[in-house]
């Protein structure tokens, strides 16, 4: 039943609660959780510093198919390809030039625009800048009454015993306090929870490159760009003698937004004048520009020694930040939020057991390392290695120095478009929440995703013969997908006795065979998250214990 209600205290035991959980930041991770945590009926307060309807300009353009598929469960995913500001006269491709108004190097068409189902996928990536992402989380936010959305609202310190966190927040009428059973900090990689409460340092690269982005506005722009190297498209590349850089649409037809990185010597990327020389530059001739915001910033590469600590916390770049060559930070953060979500939700329900917090450190330190490393690779292919001399040059000359870099995209730098085992390849092999079945596995690639169903992975998908996707099958606790005719009740009683959600899906006669195909076994215990827990052709002798693995209550060891 729901263990939260908007605008009165939570009486659980002794304890008086504001909200089972508080979040601090009300970002795309933050009002993830928030949609994931009401959706299980588990009430939140979230505190977040902006007004209410001005989302973050600088930020990621791209949700991954990954994280569709949990938009896809959040009621999400349409959504937010209604809400796409781009106009759609901007083509969906990937285009290397010159300049704007000079050479095409290479055109790579719908590499941003996808519409054909993935077989191993049950949604598709979907280019859509941040003005659209937290605008779709933003409607959903408001559908659901188990979220208290506090905007112009500063977190400003905490203390927690064990039985809770109190909150300290500023907000429009003065300081006040809440209090929650669990806080989770999704403020970002500035805020200062983390850093001067919890007292934790992000570990790793500091400064892969010293970088600038920018918004702004050009009612020219798209003019130039349509009459040089092409049509207007979603993101084009521009090399020149000068340097490498990036243009991107963004939430309209007259706005754009500028990065460079690394940023030549000599240049303030907080300097609107300087960066409007290197947009110029870029461009090929002088246009009317209007910067609206941006910045300096390093490209970096870090990680937090964990992400609990007690009753406490990290999720997206509060916990981790990932070289943007890949589009991985804001998913990474939405990975989180799946993660973390229903794990809270077991422990404020009560079905949950001590190992969960302690295991979403180690599930999602491993799953975003990989990461970190497949998008470390990819910043080493960057901009500055295709910046050649004479590659403006007129005639021959200039042509056959264009077609080198051309052909150097098509064999380095177009892995930075080959990611899908970054997206779903990742695994949570060091789980101590999942039960082993024993099987070896080769190492996951980043580029590329093999789909495998050992425990710890994400479940493979398939699209069942009455259209349905797998997924859409999976509950909000745990799924037993039983294929050959195992007799569950043992498991499936069981659970209900303990409290712990647990439905059985039998596909069709149709489907069964090819599942089995897939999952190598007649039977796998799948989380609301999609990850295998357990898997085999009959259930284990010991059902507590395999219960107690999965929620919490022991760690899997073998014997």
């Amino acid at each position: 039943m729901p263990t939260s209600f908007i605008g009165e205290e939570v009486a659980m035991g002794e304890q008086t609660y504001d909200a089972p959980v508080i979040i601090a930041g009300g970002g795309p991770v933050g009002s993830s959780l928030a949609i994931d945590l009401a959706l299980r009926g588990v009430g939140s307060i979230v505190i977040e510093r902006r007004e209410r309807g001005k989302p973050f300009l600088l930020r990621t353009n791209m949700t991954n198919v990954r994280s569709m598929e949990h938009f896809r469960r959040w009621g999400i995913a349409d959504a937010l390809r209604a809400n796409d500001p781009v106009p759609d006269d901007v083509r969906r491709d990937v285009s290397f030039v010159t300049r704007l108004n000079g050479e095409l190097i290479l055109n790579l068409p719908n590499s941003y625009e996808w519409k054909e189902p993935l077989p191993f996928a049950a949604e598709l990536a979907e280019w859509a800048p941040n003005e659209g992402i937290e605008k779709t989380m933003w409607e959903r936010v408001a559908q659901l009454p188990e979220i208290d959305y506090r905007n112009v609202s500063e977190a400003e310190t905490f203390v927690q015993d064990e039985d809770g966190v109190t909150l300290t927040v500023t907000g429009p009428d003065g300081e006040y306090q809440v209090r929650g059973q669990f806080l989770v900090i999704t403020d970002g990689s500035r805020g200062h929870l983390r850093r001067d409460v919890l007292n934790v340092r992000l570990e790793g690269n500091p400064n892969l490159a010293p970088s600038t982005s920018w918004h702004f506005r050009s009612t020219q722009l798209k003019d130039v760009w349509a009459n040089g190297a092409g049509p207007v498209v979603s993101m084009v590349y521009i090399y020149n003698e000068d340097r490498g850089s990036d243009l991107i649409t963004a939430q309209g037809p007259d706005t754009w937004q500028y990065f460079a990185g690394p940023v030549p010597d000599g240049v303030d990327g907080d300097d609107w004048e300087q960066v409007r020389e290197l947009i110029v530059k870029a461009v090929g001739q002088e246009i009317d520009l209007e910067p609206l915001s941006g910045g300096a910033f390093s490209q970096r590469s870090l990680l937090a020694p964990r992400f609990d600590f007690g009753r406490v916390a990290l999720a997206g770049d509060a916990a981790h930040l990932v070289s943007p060559q890949g589009g991985f930070g804001m998913n990474s953060g939405i990975g989180d939020s799946a993660d973390l979500g229903w794990k809270l939700a077991a422990l404020v329900d009560g079905w949950g057991g001590p190992g969960l917090l302690p295991s979403y450190s180690i599930d999602r330190r491993e799953a975003v390392r990989f990461i970190q490393l497949g998008s470390e690779a990819n910043h080493a292919l960057g901009a500055i290695e295709l910046v050649r001399p004479g590659i403006e040059a007129p005639g021959a000359e200039g042509a056959a120095v264009r077609e080198a870099v051309k052909n150097d995209i098509l064999d380095k730098k177009m892995v930075q478009f080959k990611r899908m085992g970054g997206q779903l390849g990742y695994r949570y092999s060091l789980s101590p929440i999942i039960w082993r079945d024993g099987t070896e596995e080769p190492p996951p690639t980043f580029a590329d995703y093999t789909p495998s169903a050992a425990p710890g992975n994400r479940a493979p998908h398939r699209w069942l013969t009455d259209g349905t996707s797998l997924y859409d099958h999976f509950g909000l606790g745990f799924t037993l997908l039983n294929f050959g005719g195992l007799d569950a009740a043992a498991l499936v009683d069981r659970a209900a006795e303990r409290g712990i959600p647990l439905d059985e899906f039998i596909p069709s006669e149709e489907d069964i065979p090819g599942l089995i195909e897939q999952y190598v076994r007649n039977a796998a215990l799948v989380r609301s998250d999609h990850h295998v827990v357990w898997r085999g052709d009959e259930l284990p002798a010991e059902i507590d214990r395999l219960l107690d693995i999965v929620t919490g209550h022991a760690s899997w060891s073998a014997r």
